[in-house]
């Protein structure tokens, strides 16, 4: 190999991407390695277009499995590119090939989906993504270099952008509106990063229909953009297929804020207290928080007996949320309203839980 080509293999920033993308598919997937990867490909035609190459092996290994119809024990031949013959495999052995293989494609479209519909939902996860160190392609680079000079050339000698200010107007300045694209590190709206999210989702479950997390990420996205009876439909499949308590422990939690929101309180609180009821609680901690849900609904509904009764589960089981939980019921003006319409209640909780209501004492 010449040196040129070794230094060129050595700063080749697909490279790494590549790796990345390999480290998925063997299971190895650090949330580094998909954020690079989110954020390349976005910039980068050819890792974009060697992902899209990913969708079309997907399909044709769909296409393949189904077209599998001889018996488990028939040994059959298997071709390469070209229609060279690679060997001969038992359908079962290249059945359970096709399936692991599927599963992991799956596992590269829902941790990209996954991420997007992060970024289109949450400004931390988002501040997160723009600090990765992503390797920028040659292409993007020279882009990036292009507007840098086209900005010199436009502002004249001696221009200082720190000193100066924006050129926007002079000679080149529509140019120059093009370097925020580089510099931000992103080319897309929240909505835009939440539509993509989604459409990775629903790659995943075309692959693995049973692949429940991918499901519940799907579902939320839907809630998030207004669509509840998608959001729902999606949900509900959950519990009808997943056997893991913590995957319908999530189908609960989200179908019954998607009835909150709606204004469904009876209905929110049958799925709520579902999820009570299943003992997850007890077996994983992240779901505690199910006890606001039904101290608020019940709040909403003017039960103030079981209100009490969940808000002291939460206050004696949670103390370490108390100052959040403090935050979240101030910010909640429907129940806040509910309380200033009915005193009594009002006080009696002020005197019982005095840091989350009007003495706002330390908790």
């Amino acid at each position: 190999m010449k040196t040129s080509d070794k230094v060129k293999k050595q700063i080749d920033p697909c490279l790494q991407i590549q790796a990345d993308l390999s480290a998925m598919l063997d299971g190895e997937l650090a949330p580094a390695s998909v954020r690079r990867v989110m954020v390349h490909s976005d910039v980068c035609p050819s890792c974009e277009s060697f992902l899209d190459g990913i969708r079309v092996q997907a399909m044709a290994h769909q296409d393949l499995y189904k077209c599998l119809n001889s018996d488990e024990d028939e040994v059959i031949e298997i071709h390469g590119l070209g229609g060279k013959r690679s060997g001969r495999i038992k359908v079962s052995e290249l059945r359970k090939k096709l399936t692991e293989n599927r599963d992991q494609l799956a596992r590269i479209f829902y941790e990209l989906g996954r991420g997007f519909v992060l970024m289109g939902l949450s400004p931390n996860f988002s501040r997160i993504v723009a600090c990765e160190p992503v390797p920028i392609p040659d292409m993007f680079q020279r882009g990036r270099n292009l507007v840098d000079e086209v900005e010199r050339l436009a502002a004249g000698p001696g221009w200082n952008p720190d000193a100066d200010g924006s050129i926007e107007g002079q000679v080149g300045g529509e140019w120059v509106r093009a370097k925020a694209l580089f510099d931000g590190g992103g080319l897309h709206t929240p909505e835009e990063n939440l539509v993509k999210g989604k459409n990775l989702l629903h790659e995943a479950l075309m692959l693995s229909p049973d692949f429940h997390e991918a499901r519940i990420y799907l579902g939320h996205a839907y809630h998030v953009s207004q669509e509840k009876t998608l959001a729902c439909r999606e949900f509900k499949s959950v519990l009808r297929g997943a056997k893991d308590a913590n995957m319908r422990g999530f189908a609960l939690l989200n179908l019954g804020n998607v009835f909150l929101e709606e204004g469904e309180l009876e209905l929110a609180t049958a799925y709520f207290k579902k999820l009570v009821d299943s003992g997850v609680v007890h077996e994983s901690p992240h779901f505690g928080l199910i006890y606001f849900n039904l101290a608020l609904v019940y709040g909403l509904r003017e039960l103030f007996s079981d209100c009490e009764t969940w808000l002291q589960k939460l206050y004696n089981e949670m103390p370490h949320k108390r100052s959040m939980i403090a935050e979240e019921l101030r910010s909640r003006p429907q129940f806040t309203g509910v309380l200033a319409r009915h005193p009594e209640a009002r006080e009696a909780f002020a005197r019982q839980f005095p840091c989350w209501f009007d003495a706002r004492e330390a908790c």
